[in-house]
């Protein structure tokens, strides 16, 4: 599987804040992100949730161990999608229903 950003995203990241604003057009919304939602959103480029996986724990090494950052991963990635900010895409060749 793949996860892909909310068509018309717009990011505005806040560093000095350890933030980043998310507005969604479709659906008028804003949103602040914490530093772990912000990392998440910016390594969704396209690549596949393994490989997004094997980012993730690279770049939260040492704090967290690799069973650690899966699990704070895969939460991320729940939110993410139920605030309407990500959304899963299916393996080329499905349809999603």
């Amino acid at each position: 599987m793949r996860h892909e950003r909310a068509p018309g995203l717009r990011l505005r990241p806040v560093p000095e804040l350890g933030a980043c604003l998310a507005y969604t057009p479709a659906a008028p919304r804003l949103h602040q992100l914490n530093a772990t939602a912000w990392l998440i959103l910016e390594l969704v480029d396209g690549r596949d949730d393994a490989a997004l996986l094997a980012a993730f724990a690279t770049r939260t090494a040492p704090a967290l161990s690799a069973g650690a950052a899966r699990g704070v991963l895969e939460d991320g990635l729940a939110g993410l999608r139920a605030s309407g900010l990500l959304r899963c895409v299916p393996p080329q060749g499905e349809t999603s229903a």
